[in-house]
């Protein structure tokens, strides 16, 4: 039955990435890079654990049979519910290239610029708190560090430099000074990201500059290119797990090729061996955080630990400390502890927090990246960037908790949203719509409205 669920789970997803695709025709759907991300923790990591019999020592068929039934039902959700939004747009309907003027492209970069610069500080701030960048870089998983929260984070704020200047050069900005912002912004965090072979910067990035390039064009580009690109960029993120323990300044390099170890290794850290125990443990217990932990990252996780130590144990949920909250109870319950920093995937995640709600809010997340990927496609400009920063954020979401999810995604998208709401109350060069005969500008404090 195990493994009926297992190909029907992968099954979904491969339907839901060619439904998706012959409906839009858009190699930057949600499910195009989502789906294959659900395949490999739903679907290929665990076929691989459960032909190995790496399961075995962990679960028995009645368990593995309980949380795959859940997984299975929160992929159909997700996919129906981003179907569900509509593919199919009707060409007279399809946004062409977006161009902006001088003076609105002048605002994207300032505020690039302006979020950009307060990242790099940041980041310098880290770096010079730990002996400089060799000594942040000498040992492996480092990297710089700050005692507050709001440094440690704020250097995320680079991201939306990133963001903003490739899309004001995507919509016609100068070349030299979008380069240079791109350059100012991107090589400290890739660096980071590379240094510490940390998997969700390093795609985080490289999602940004491509689709942060494509996504105010018309043209996109070609599904065979953005298949391969993908199957490496796949590659290159299990290189980095593979071979974190090698990856750093003076490292000897002995790495490894070979990334399929990673995937078929049965231990206490694997995702899907974690996630599994996570849900069982939850069951076994009774007990879930009905949002509790959610609401935490919004309420509490802002309000700086030098003024309230306590917060979380205040608000009620001291097990966020502990990888999210998600490995609570392990020994009792499977007579096994999860190991330190795992996570649980999106799934599971979602499980202990909401019991079997779980299933009605992974359709809400799918409904919300189909809806904005349309807002993206029939619209210029902010929600665009809007679902780059989801897409980018992607890997966090599926692979590890809303935890990871909740925090960047406001710290990315309320200052990205801010600069193009501003950037659009100057004179504008409309985008070219087919089906359209007029459009009307206005200026200063005005939207640009439809004719």
């Amino acid at each position: 039955m195990f493994e009926i669920l297992l190909f029907a789970g992968a099954g979904l997803l491969i339907v839901g990435l060619i439904c998706a695709f012959d409906g839009s025709r858009d190699v930057f759907h949600p499910l195009i890079f989502i789906s294959p991300m659900m395949f490999f923790l739903y679907f290929w990591m665990p076929y691989k654990l459960h032909s190995s019999g790496g399961l075995d020592q962990f679960f028995d068929q009645k368990q593995l049979v309980l949380v795959q039934t859940l997984n299975v039902l929160g992929i159909l959700a997700f996919v129906s519910a981003c179907l569900g939004v509509g593919v199919r747009l009707n060409r007279g309907a399809r946004r062409r290239t977006l161009r902006l003027s001088p003076m609105a492209n002048r605002r994207l970069l300032i505020g690039g610029a302006v979020a950009g610069s307060i990242g790099l500080a940041c980041w310098c701030v880290t770096i010079i708190n730990v002996g400089g960048f060799v000594n942040a870089f000498s040992a492996s998983y480092a990297g710089g560090w700050d005692d507050s929260g709001y440094v440690r984070d704020g250097s995320l704020l680079m991201l939306v430099g990133v963001l903003l200047a490739i899309s004001a050069l995507s919509a016609g900005a100068p070349r030299t000074p979008s380069l240079l912002l791109m350059g100012f912004c991107g090589l400290p965090w890739l660096s980071q990201a590379l240094l510490t072979a940390r998997r969700g910067p390093t795609f985080a990035i490289v999602t940004i500059l491509l689709m942060g390039w494509y996504v105010n064009r018309e043209k996109r580009p070609p599904l065979l290119a953005v298949g391969l690109f993908g199957l490496c960029l796949g590659w290159i993120v299990l290189f980095l797990v593979t071979n974190r323990s090698s990856i750093y300044l003076g490292s000897s390099f002995d790495i490894k090729s070979d990334v399929g170890n990673i995937v078929g290794k049965p231990d206490t850290g694997n995702e899907f061996i974690y996630g599994t125990g996570t849900v069982l443990s939850a069951d076994r217990r009774g007990h879930y955080f009905w949002m509790r932990r959610y609401l935490a990252q919004i309420l509490v996780r802002p309000i700086p630990s030098a003024i309230w130590p306590t917060k979380y144990e205040d608000f009620g949920v001291p097990e966020i400390l502990h990888n999210a909250g998600t490995g609570e109870g392990f020994g009792d319950a499977l007579g096994w502890v999860g190991a330190v920093g795992s996570a649980p995937g999106i799934i599971a995640d979602l499980f202990v927090e909401v019991w079997w709600f779980a299933i009605p809010l992974m359709a809400l997340l799918g409904w919300s990246y189909g809806t904005i990927w349309k807002l993206s496609t029939l619209q210029a400009g902010a929600w665009s960037s809007q679902y780059v920063i989801i897409s980018a954020l992607s890997i966090y979401l599926v692979m590890q908790t809303m935890e990871a999810v909740i925090f960047r995604t406001l710290l990315l998208s309320i200052p990205s949203w801010w600069t193009w709401k501003w950037a659009m109350r100057a004179p504008v060069a409309l985008p070219n719509i087919a089906g359209e005969e007029s459009r009307k500008l206005v200026l200063n404090d005005r939207r640009v409205e439809h004719a």
